[in-house]
This record gives C-alpha cells, sequence and structure tokens, in this order.
C-alpha cells in the first residue's frame, strides 16, 4: 500500500491535506505529461484552460484514484459524506498567469473535490474562507499534495489565484452525484 502523510483538518471546515499523495513514479508521469503537453486543450471564460485529460490519461494514475478514493475512504474521513452515483471526473486545469478565481463553493452535485497541486514548483496553493467569506487559511502549494474536500453550498468557499508568469498546473478530481 502507497504511504502519504494525511492530515485532516475541521476549520474553516471538513478537508484533508496529503502529502505525496500519488506514488513518486505516477507523478512523474503526470507531471512528465504536462510538461510535454501531451493532451489536448480549450480556452475557457476568464483564462481558466480545461485540459481533456482523457486525451492523455494513464492507466497507473486511473488505478491509483479506483484504489485509493472511493466509499471507504469517504466514509472514515468526512462526516458529510453523501453516497453518490459513481460518476467519476478527472481533469487537469492550467490557470493562466496573472489570474484570481472569485470566492466560490463548488457545485451541487460534486460529492468530493481534490485538486493535486502539479507545478510550477513554487506556487499559491488554495485559501479556505468561513461561512461568511472570512479569509481562514490557505493550503500551501506543495508539488503532488492533494487537497480533498465535501462541497457543501454556503459553506465550503474556497479561491484560488496565479500571480506568477507560468502556468498553475492541478489535477482536478471529482466525484458527483446524478442531479
Amino acid at each position: 500500500m502507497h504511504k502519504w502523510s494525511l492530515e485532516k483538518f475541521t476549520y474553516p471546515w471538513e478537508h484533508i491535506v496529503i502529502d505525496n499523495f500519488l506514488p513518486e513514479e505516477i507523478f512523474k508521469i503526470l507531471l512528465c505529461s504536462i510538461v510535454n503537453k501531451d493532451f489536448a486543450f480549450s480556452k475557457r471564460p476568464l483564462g481558466k484552460i480545461k485540459i481533456n485529460y482523457e486525451d492523455f490519461y494513464k492507466q497507473e494514475v486511473n488505478d491509483f484514484f479506483k484504489q485509493y478514493i472511493n466509499e471507504t475512504f469517504m466514509t472514515e474521513y468526512f462526516s458529510a459524506y453523501r453516497n453518490y452515483s459513481v460518476l467519476e471526473s478527472h481533469f487537469t486545469f492550467q490557470t493562466t498567469p496573472c489570474r484570481t478565481s472569485p470566492i466560490h463553493c463548488d457545485n451541487e452535485e460534486k460529492i468530493l473535490s481534490l485538486v493535486l497541486y502539479i507545478s510550477p514548483k513554487t506556487q499559491i496553493g488554495t485559501t479556505l474562507y468561513d461561512v461568511n467569506k472570512k479569509y481562514s487559511k490557505t493550503i500551501d502549494w506543495i508539488p503532488n499534495r492533494a487537497f480533498i474536500f465535501c462541497p457543501l453550498s454556503d459553506l465550503t468557499y474556497h479561491s484560488y489565484k496565479n500571480e506568477t508568469s507560468v502556468f498553475r498546473n492541478t489535477l482536478n478530481f471529482n466525484l458527483s452525484s446524478e442531479v
């Protein structure tokens, strides 16, 4: 079994931070795919680029997620966990330089949101806010660090930004329910 460093937090809302999320050899596959631009992408509004991850999706990454991010994991770590009919989505985001996302909560149909920091080595992580949208903390950016939470409307407020001159690359993994 892969060993990672997992910390669970309850402030400002339940979330987990896992360092060394992917085994090193699998993270290198993912990183090389990003660096070599071995994928297709399309521009989205406000400087966010959604990459069609299926175009460069590697079986090793897929197998890892299925083995570790599942219902057992969810029920062990999240009191707000809701059952889901398995609709997985795997995609990466490249946030263009000098872009800030607004404070927001994820869609209600998302049961789990996982953001895996990929590259560059130095970047700004994810900022968390309380129910009143007041700053609470920032999850530091460390490549191969996963930030995981169960989205709840009007509670799990967060934002991210890229103040550098290079792309901010993340892998976003969601478990979603049918609406």
